[in-house]
């Protein structure tokens, strides 16, 4: 008793027709009927009833159907389960647009290097964005910006950064600790538009009535940060961006900070690639590019989790040093 004969002859039983089973086995009407043939002989009794415009299963017919149903069954659980195990793990994962490139990729060539076996698919967006796909179901997790800074059961928070003014190194803020903002009235200012404090920042430089002088606006902070090194302009940025040629200076009166960490659905939990994800990022080093004498980093652990948060601060035994000091 062959597999194709036993998928022939349900075919054949469930259409109640040669002609029918054979369409849906995808072989001829006289290929079809010489496998049911061939089972009648093996099993040495009748297995249909040829009647006039259709076709029935006997009763010993009926008794091999329901076991080559259960049989057929068993065969695509098989295949089924053989193929999604050579199969490659996808994780869909969320970036922001305005994290750094280099620690972006260290995260995900350490992750690729532990686990080639599990596929990643990036998207990049803003915050809002990322929020919106997660929702969707067309994440599984995004590395963001969160509001809520001690985590919750659906988020890990990462580090905490202060935003600096980026300067060229040929600037004469750059031999500051800090400034305030009102050293950056009437300076060419390179305007960063995915800025999650895009919206607050100009809100507070009107309400203290500080101009500057925008020379360029922008979306890529790579480009801004050029654009720095080059003397075109300052840029207000997160204290994680190092370029070379530029240095991050000090806002001493902008306390705004940002919490970078990660966040998923709580249906996503048991996804064994996403926790590999989640402890990746969890013991990445951060703040590396920091430079130790002007900020410092505080392990605190969050509620319930446990889990290590890194903070980024301002040494609280540095020497501030101000224009004209």
């Amino acid at each position: 008793m062959e597999l194709y004969q036993i998928r022939q002859f349900v075919a054949v039983a469930e259409t109640g027709s040669f002609t029918k089973g054979a369409a849906r086995a995808g072989v001829s009407q006289p290929a079809i009927s010489a496998a049911v043939a061939k089972l009648e002989e093996e099993m040495g009794q009748r297995l249909l009833d040829r009647r006039q415009g259709s076709v029935v299963p006997t009763p010993a017919g009926s008794r091999l159907l329901d076991a080559a149903r259960d049989i057929l069954l068993a065969c695509n659980t098989i295949k089924s389960t053989l193929r999604a195990a050579s199969a490659p793990q996808t994780l869909r994962v969320g970036m922001l647009r305005t994290l750094p490139t280099v620690h972006v990729v260290g995260v995900l060539h350490a992750f690729r290097q532990a686990h080639p076996d599990i596929q990643i698919e990036l998207f990049e967006g803003p915050r809002e964005e990322l929020e919106k796909r997660l929702e969707q179901k067309k994440l599984d997790v995004c590395l963001t910006s969160l509001s809520d800074a001690a985590g919750s059961k659906t988020s890990v928070a990462l580090f905490t950064e202060p935003y600096v003014l980026a300067v060229s190194q040929n600037h004469r803020f750059a031999k500051l600790r800090s400034v305030t903002l009102s050293d950056l009235q009437g300076e060419p200012f390179i305007l960063r538009t995915s800025c999650e404090t895009f919206q607050d920042t100009t809100s507070l430089l009107i309400a203290r009535g500080i101009r500057t002088r925008l020379v360029y606006r922008t979306d890529q902070d790579d480009r801004a940060l050029g654009l720095v090194a080059a003397g075109i302009g300052v840029a207000l940025m997160p204290a994680l961006y190092k370029a070379a040629g530029v240095v991050n200076v000090g806002i001493s009166d902008f306390s705004t900070k940002r919490t970078i960490g990660m966040r998923w659905l709580p249906q996503a939990e048991e996804n064994k690639c996403l926790t590999a994800m989640i402890a990746f990022a969890c013991s990445h080093p951060w703040i590396t590019d920091l430079r130790s004498d002007e900020l410092m980093a505080v392990n605190v652990r969050t509620p319930k989790t446990g889990r290590a948060h890194l903070q980024i601060t301002s040494r609280p035994n540095a020497k501030i040093a101000t224009r004209g000091g």
